[in-house]
């Protein structure tokens, strides 16, 4: 895509954090915006924003892992605009827990969100972002898709395989025109402490801990929106976001059983043994 200008975008998670500030930064390029999130406190916020930019709005209450909610969500959004050209699929959660400490529940919660979330957008928007003859999909992968964390196994699970998804339909949907990126953040400052399940006997001091910790030392939202808007006007693959993305990046790919040993130590947001 060579401009956003009055092309149509969906973004999921779209009342706070990175999902707000995207879904404001595309509005700014020019595009009018479906916006999607849980709540619709949330998202009737972001859509004051966006209209006072002078972009038009439709608001959509969705849990992305209703797989019935998005059979009608399309639907809704053509009906507002006519049309669909991005789909951002940012919405997700986490749980810091050791692999031992999870249940199925908490895995079927995270799944379902992170990874089913994806592929339904992926899914349900798809024939009409090739109707509408040019798109994007942009799907929010993480540095957790890159290196894996010893107390996050599940949240690991699920970004890995958003990374996989993406970079697998990437070469099939060039050939129609439509680009396909990989969004990996490191640490942003947004609500997802607050969204992420902490388990184990230290859980509500792991989670103010990380809280404090992303507040004081994670990125802006608005720096993870305006490289997502960039790399959906370049066709990028992979966007990754913080230096330290790139640093484990690049440590990964050269030593990758060192980089395995390291992070073992490090350990993450969740127990500590």
């Amino acid at each position: 895509m060579k401009t956003l200008k009055d092309r149509v975008a969906v973004v999921t998670g779209a009342g706070s954090g990175i999902g707000k500030a995207t879904a404001i930064e595309l509005a700014r390029k020019g595009a009018h915006l479906a916006l999607a999130d849980i709540k619709e406190e949330g998202i009737r916020a972001t859509a004051k924003e966006i209209e006072a930019l002078g972009r038009k709005t439709s608001l959509h209450v969705v849990d992305v892992a209703d797989k019935k909610r998005w059979e009608t969500f399309p639907g809704e959004v053509l009906k507002a605009h006519g049309k669909v050209n991005v789909v951002v699929n940012n919405a997700g959660v986490g749980v810091a827990a050791s692999f031992e400490n999870h249940t199925i529940e908490d895995w079927e919660w995270i799944v379902g969100i992170n990874l089913w979330g994806v592929v339904y957008g992926c899914t349900f928007f798809l024939p009409h972002i090739k109707q509408a003859g040019e798109g994007h999909i942009v799907n929010i992968s993480s540095l957790a898709g890159i290196v894996p964390s010893p107390t996050m196994p599940s949240y690991c699970a699920t970004k890995f395989a958003v990374r996989g998804l993406t970079e697998s339909m990437r070469p099939e949907l060039a050939k129609l025109g439509i680009g396909v990126t990989s969004v990996h953040p490191g640490m942003i400052n947004t609500n997802i402490p607050k969204a992420t399940r902490f388990k184990g006997p230290k859980a509500e001091k792991l989670q103010a801990q990380g809280a404090a910790l992303f507040e004081r030392l994670g990125h802006p939202p608005e720096k993870v929106a305006k490289k997502i808007a960039d790399g959906i006007l370049k066709n990028k693959a992979r966007v990754l976001i913080g230096p330290e993305t790139y640093v484990f990046d690049a440590f990964k790919r050269a030593l990758p059983v060192q980089s395995d040993r390291i992070i073992s130590q490090l350990g993450f947001l969740g127990e500590r043994r």
